[in-house]
């Protein structure tokens, strides 16, 4: 199966996944690690039934799963998923959420697959190939700084981090045109992809969060990248900026004046 036909059966099953999400009536609430962090029995039955059926369409894939334990990336192939980006907006029926799942080779992102079983809505990407959402090709939005829409996240698991985020959302504020803040990472940074916003902050996102969707913002022509000298190295949790090529400068200048965040 070459990475095209992998891609393509991927997709039925992220489809598949999420008709299963939406059926689940009162899932159960678990409390993890960090201020307002939820797991549900919903997240870790979509883990298991993605690992499930992923395995066999490419056998001795590693598999990096947010709600799995020793996170390690292997040689190869290795599979990073996130079952429910956007927890807490599923719990509270606020029907923005995603099923984000990215396909790392040898420690470079190859594929990307985020669907939003609300919308129906299916980004995807293959590494030199372009990006997609439900099939028709993305490109990132030529809007200039001054007029571009950036969306945001707010790190709230990192309470720490609030006065570096503060301090580049003000920023963005006064050079932007305008925020907003939708509660999922995979879905925003699709956004920019889609052209639909242009700009995206986060000052920290573990890599379930972006793996998936940085091929995708690549592959429609944006840009996207940790505030170096950190790195988006699909293991580590990082400061995520991404843009369209007109406005990611702008995001980025305003990370790198805050202080804080690394």
């Amino acid at each position: 199966m070459d990475l095209t036909q992998l891609m393509h059966a991927a997709e039925e099953i992220l489809r598949e996944d999420g008709e299963r999400i939406l059926a689940m009536k009162g899932p159960e609430v678990f409390t993890k690690e960090g201020h307002a962090n939820f797991v549900t029995s919903a997240d870790l039955e979509s883990q298991r039934f993605l690992v499930e059926r992923l395995t066999p369409l490419l056998p001795g894939a590693n598999f990096f799963a947010e709600e799995k334990e020793d996170n390690a990336l292997a040689p190869g192939f290795n599979w990073l998923i996130d079952p429910i980006d956007g927890t807490t907006n599923f719990m509270r029926g606020y029907r923005h959420s995603a099923i984000s799942v990215g396909l790392v080779q040898d420690g470079r992102g190859v594929m990307g697959l985020v669907y939003n079983p609300y919308s129906g809505e299916l980004f995807s990407a293959l590494r030199g190939a372009g990006a997609w959402c439900s099939g028709v090709p993305i490109h990132a939005a030529q809007v200039p700084p001054e007029e571009s829409l950036v969306v945001f996240g707010t790190a709230p698991y990192y309470r720490e981090l609030v006065d570096g985020t503060m301090s580049v959302i003000r920023s963005l504020y006064f050079s932007c045109g305008d925020l907003r803040r939708s509660g999922s990472a995979a879905l925003d940074l699709c956004y920019v992809a889609a052209g639909r916003a242009d700009g995206f902050f986060e000052a920290r996102l573990s890599p379930w969060d972006y793996a998936a969707a940085l091929v995708v913002v690549e592959e429609a022509g944006g840009l996207i990248s940790s505030l170096p000298p950190l790195a988006l190295d699909f293991q580590s949790k990082a400061p995520v900026i991404a843009g369209s090529p007109a406005v990611y400068g702008t995001v980025l200048a305003a990370a790198q004046a805050a202080e804080g965040l690394l």
